[in-house]
């Protein structure tokens, strides 16, 4: 089937067929791979070290703008590949993820007539005969949906719905982004992109039935019924369905527009309300907002917290939420064997894991974490250099690990991603709102509470001889925040045989890519002069012969580098 020509409507995005869609995808793909190419390959070996390090910066930003544009392009799918790449901060460069946030809601909105489509598909009926004074103008867009206000029996009303065959767009880009995600596991970066690629047709898929998403919003309401300083939207179930979620409106501003606060000044009541719900939500209930970015948390004029966009939600299994409290109790007492012992029962140590090393990673985080808390003035855009000193490769030599030995012992299970992310958002608003104080200051009151409420006396014990609570909770956040920072690569560790290993595979790499386009020009170039187009083909070989050269440069440097190794 050809590729349809893109028509444009407005902000409509352009209509493509299932195959030009993926013809995009993989042009703009290989497009990238090949700019990472010659950036690595001739253009980052003439430059110094500085410039070097803000050419990268600005190198990075660039492509994550490229990649925020294109994916806000093609929409659907696109655009929660991006956020998921977004919240994979401990993988990719700051730089890249940072433009990518934008995908979370900036979104552009699809004509309304799209809107009266799918609610007459839904309900039978004109929405504008079911609320005549809809806005035709969104509150807010999405990837597969978009929100508008109303109003219902005299309230305000927000209505959510589907866009037209968003469902079938998202079946054919699942399987192109399979391929897509592969080709970016073999060629710029290694990961699950199997897990990667199933988290994302979880998600997306729970997504295109708001039925779900209804079920969510309302299960949280019933938790949070006996906590007054909490709202969550009513659900209107005569419109609601499928493709539609209509629920009251509430007012308020988003979360980080409550206003930073200064040096000196009391805890801020939004931070307060946030960290607290998702203690609940983790510990208590079990089932958490796994979503929590700026605009999907409301703060009320009364001074109150709502969650709104229940699409992406979490649940924790008993086991895990007795292991993460362990944890936490654990290192109040700085019980560094039993730690250990509850990090394993998460399914966060490797089963290679040499134990003892990992023990002395724990009490040096642990040790470092607190010192880092009493000497840091403000958490507002900490600086990396703050994070990681030549201390940490130091004690690694000490007790005689690698940076590499530590990743392998180190491992995040599948069902933790969201919480990971989770964490990540909750620590990027608390330092917004509140620079002067983390997480660990707003999590205490409400955790020693809920421990309290335990079963067994055993646990307040832990609590009350746990001594300071920066040093007492410090583990996970630090664990994860190490693991992330070093998976960065911003730091230059000399290993001579871990280099060399890494030169080989990257020459490797770099060969492969090179035969690929290779092939690919000599495949193209002879379809192109099968059918008449000279141009093309004679353009195709050329593509062909330049990678060919490529590639007998990059065989000949190798075997020089072989025989000087040798020598």
């Amino acid at each position: 089937m050809p590729a349809s020509s893109p028509s444009t409507n407005g902000n409509q995005l352009p209509n493509y067929s299932a195959r030009g869609r993926y013809y995009r995808g993989s042009f703009f793909l290989w497009k990238k791979i090949f700019s990472l190419f010659w950036y690595y390959k001739f253009v980052r070996l003439f430059l110094s070290s500085k410039t070097r390090e803000e050419r990268e910066l600005e190198f990075y930003k660039s492509l994550g703008s490229e990649c925020r544009d294109f994916f806000l392009k093609m929409g659907g799918v696109y655009v929660k590949l991006g956020q998921y790449f977004a919240s994979l901060s401990h993988l990719f460069p700051e730089s890249f993820t940072e433009p990518l946030q934008d995908l979370q809601d900036r979104v552009p909105p699809h004509p309304f007539s799209e809107i009266r489509e799918r609610f007459k598909k839904e309900f039978g009926k004109e929405i504008v005969e079911t609320f005549p004074d809809i806005s035709e103008t969104p509150l807010a867009s999405a990837s597969i949906a978009q929100v508008h206000s109303a109003t219902y029996k005299g309230e305000k009303i927000a209505v959510k719905i589907l866009y037209p065959g968003i469902e079938d767009i998202i079946q054919k880009d699942l399987k192109a982004v399979r391929k897509f995600l592969k080709r970016i596991n073999r060629f710029l970066v290694s990961f699950d992109f199997k897990t990667v690629h199933k988290e994302i047709s979880k998600l997306v898929g729970r997504e295109t039935d708001l039925r779900l998403e209804a079920e969510s919003m309302d299960r949280m309401a019933r938790y949070f019924a006996e906590e007054p300083d909490y709202v969550f939207p009513k659900l209107i179930p005569e419109w609601s369905g499928k493709s539609v979620l209509t629920a009251q409106f509430i007012e308020g501003i988003r979360i980080t527009q409550a206003g930073s606060l200064k040096k000196g000044q009391a805890k801020s009541r939004p931070v307060d309300l946030l960290i607290r719900a998702y203690i609940l939500m983790v510990f208590e209930f079990r089932f958490y907002h796994a979503d929590p970015h700026p605009g999907n948390m409301i703060y009320t004029p009364d001074e109150k917290l709502c969650f709104i966009d229940f699409g992406a939600v979490g649940e924790i299994p008993p086991s895990q939420a007795v292991a993460l409290r362990k944890i936490i109790l654990h290192a109040m007492t700085k019980d560094y064997p039993a730690l250990i012992e509850a990090l394993d029962e998460l399914g966060i140590i490797s089963k290679k894991a040499d134990r003892e090393k990992l023990e002395e990673v724990v009490r040096y985080s642990m040790e470092k974490l607190s010192r880092f808390l009493s000497d840091t003035d403000s958490f507002k855009n900490i600086k990396f250099e703050q994070i990681h000193t030549p201390e940490d490769l130091k004690f690694l030599k000490e007790i005689n690990s690698s940076l590499r030995g530590l990743l392998r012992m180190i491992q995040l299970p599948t069902s933790l991603v969201p919480l990971e992310r989770v964490l990540g958002l909750l620590v990027g608003i608390t330092a917004n709102l509140d620079p002067y104080r983390t997480v660990l200051d707003y999590g205490e009151k409400p955790f020693k509470g809920l421990v309290f409420q335990g079963e067994n006396q055993w646990q307040k014990v832990l609590v009350q001889e746990g001594g300071i609570w920066g040093q007492a909770v410090s583990l996970p956040g630090e664990l994860l925040q190490a693991v992330k920072n070093l998976n960065r690569g911003k730091q230059a560790y000399k290993l001579p045989d871990l280099e060399q290993h890494t030169k080989r595979m990257y020459s490797l790499g770099h060969q492969i890519i090179s035969s690929a386009f290779i092939l690919f020009g000599i495949h193209y170039g002879t379809d192109r002069l099968d059918k008449g187009i000279e141009t093309h083909a004679m353009v195709a070989y050329g593509v062909s012969v330049f990678f060919g050269i490529l590639l007998a440069l990059s065989v000949i440097k190798n075997k020089f580098s072989s025989k000087r190794n040798r020598q």
